[in-house]
């Protein structure tokens, strides 16, 4: 069987970024996307690349925040109730991932993969070809109680112990790193070696370059099935039933993942976790510095002249529906923490979803497949798909191409659960 030949099912950061380092080793490569990869949750998301979040989703105490942010029709974190065997599952294990233990062993992993990743985005940046507004300004965590402030102080504390660097800034301190920001706040963590960029640019930038390098897009092509003969995949077969020979196949369809590997047999606990984001043009004052509103789980990024709002988790099973309860609770956060940054519905032309993949223990899932010869996966990362693009991408690479991987890929395996 060839390695240098591969099919990408899914043309979103994970898939584009492992065509990228794919292509570079000289592999022929073919990406797959039933849209035309224009939009997506791509696109929409709040462009950090965050070492800071080294602590998984799954950690003590989130489960009683999230039965209390329930019950509110506007809180950052939303289930919708339903009888459905598959989220039933996951909700047993993200339980069982939540304690102390979990936290500790994953805290490296995830900050390692983070750091890698802005290195290499670093890197992606200066070839030619790319301007995608890599910029590294850090990220603030701003926080209002004093409940609040406890667990981020202490969350500076365990970045500390790692050797991340983190600044305890009170109110004063604030005010002099954004001087134009009139802030409503108790104080604030700042991270210095976090960074942004812009995905629209970068999605854009990747498609345009992998297609001069002569990778393959097929474009409005609908995976529904597979071919398989002697625990190796022959085919793909299309939604209008065609079907074409494959050597390798690549699984990047975020939290559509599951939903193809189950036509294979294969089980993975993954949710799609629902966000909103909004785009204003040209705010009269806005942050330099990307932000996160910590007890509204609010982000804000500066995008060029733009200001990006983001926020949401909500694991309402691939519901395309736009919940404006969830969206107005996004933007009344903002005057709660700024004085003078205001941001009205009139001020986007549109509300952006998009859905991140969700696995219980907060790892993604990136590696080959134990039951098929010729299968490989990237998915499950979050909330942090931008952020861990770049360093998923070239670890597929080299585990497809059989290099040894530039980091362990032990906690990412498929069959962990």
């Amino acid at each position: 069987m060839r390695r240098d030949r591969i099919h990408i099912v899914g043309g979103g950061i994970i898939g584009l970024c492992a065509a990228w380092y794919l292509n570079s080793e000289g592999c022929e490569v073919t990406i797959i996307d039933e849209n035309d990869i224009s939009d997506g949750t791509s696109f929409g998301n709040a462009g950090m690349i965050v070492p800071s979040h080294f602590v998984p989703m799954a950690a003590p105490g989130v489960i009683s925040q999230g039965l209390k942010w329930m019950l509110n029709s506007k809180s950052p974190f939303y289930i919708k109730p339903r009888m459905n065997a598959d989220l039933i599952q996951w909700l047993w294990y993200f339980f069982r991932s939540s304690n102390s233990i979990h936290v500790t062993k994953s805290a490296p992993v995830l900050y390692r993969l983070n750091e890698e990743s802005k290195w290499l985005y670093k890197s992606m940046q200066e070839q030619n070809g790319f301007n995608f507004g890599l910029d590294e300004r850090g990220l603030l965590m701003l926080y209002k109680t004093t409940k609040q402030a406890n667990e981020e102080e202490e969350l500076a504390i365990k970045a500390h112990r790692m050797g991340v660097e983190a600044h305890i800034l009170d109110s004063k301190a604030l005010q002099e790193l954004e001087p134009e920001m009139d802030y409503n706040v108790k104080g604030g963590i700042y991270f210095p070696g976090d960074a942004h960029l812009c995905p629209n640019l970068l999605m854009k930038q990747l498609c345009n370059q992998l297609r001069k390098s002569g990778v393959k897009f097929l474009c409005h092509s609908k995976i529904v099935d597979f071919e398989i003969k002697n625990e190796t995949i022959n085919s793909l077969i299309l939604d209008d039933q065609t079907a074409f020979s494959v050597e390798n196949v690549l699984l990047t369809s975020g939290s559509w993942t599951g939903l193809l590997l189950k036509k294979i047999g294969i089980k993975i606990h993954l949710q799609d976790g629902k966000g909103y984001s909004i785009t204003s043009n040209e705010p009269e004052f806005c942050p330099r510095i990307p932000t996160i509103l910590s007890e509204a789980k609010v982000a804000i990024t500066p995008m060029d002249n733009h200001l990006r709002v983001g926020g949401t988790l909500e694991l309402s099973g691939l519901s395309e529906k736009i919940n404006k309860h969830r969206v107005k609770g996004i933007l009344d956060s903002i005057p709660d923490y700024y004085n003078n940054l205001k941001i009205n519905m009139d001020d986007h032309t549109k509300v952006w979803r998009g859905f991140r993949p969700c696995t219980p223990d907060g790892l993604p899932y990136i590696g080959k497949s134990d039951k098929l010869n010729n299968l490989y996966v990237g998915t499950g990362h979050g909330m942090m798909g931008l952020s861990l693009g770049a360093v998923t991408g070239k670890l597929l690479s080299e585990i497809i191409t059989d290099q040894k991987p530039m980091l362990s890929v032990q906690p990412f395996r498929m069959g962990r659960f």
